[in-house]
């Protein structure tokens, strides 16, 4: 309130017909700044989408061609170029298999489908190092069938 004294000191009248301005507007604000409610999902819908990727997911028992185990959790699957969708550690034990790792480095997913050979200097501090090598797993142009069918089952916003 320092301001509205010293306004009034320095007898700044912009300052107080703004004031006086705002309180007397009796005009409703602008359509576009109101709040306007969205229609609530009911509990009907709710279940109805349950019952759909239940559905979905009982029929979609993918394997992994690698181990030959059942994929559970799709949404960790990685994309193989050969082989389709695999275990994302299956796709770890396979680059680390063609890698080789001298004394400090490491193999870590780095996103977008890439996986990377990182060095640290020191190996107890794990906020500094460098990356030797980008292993480029999933095409990053082409995105693979199943992960569409995915988003478009899970990400339906209402």
């Amino acid at each position: 309130m320092k301001r509205d004294n010293r306004a009034k000191r320095h007898n700044n009248k912009n300052v107080q017909q703004n004031k006086k301005e705002y309180r007397d507007r009796s005009e409703p604000l602008p359509k576009h700044a109101q709040f306007r409610s969205h229609q609530a999902v009911t509990i009907q819908q709710i279940q109805e989408e349950d019952r759909a990727i239940a559905e979905y997911k009982s029929s979609h028992q993918i394997e992994c061609p690698k181990c030959g185990k059942t994929i559970v959790d799709m949404s960790s699957a990685i994309q193989d170029q050969k082989l389709g969708p695999i275990h994302f550690e299956c796709a770890m034990d396979m680059v680390s298999a063609n890698e080789q790792l001298e004394s400090g480095d490491k193999i870590a997913y780095i996103g977008q489908g890439r996986f990377a050979v990182l060095n640290y200097p020191n190996i107890r501090d794990a906020r500094h190092f460098t990356i030797k090598k980008i292993i480029e797993w999933e095409d990053r142009g082409e995105r693979a069938a199943w992960r569409k069918e995915m988003a478009d089952l899970y990400s339906q916003v209402r």
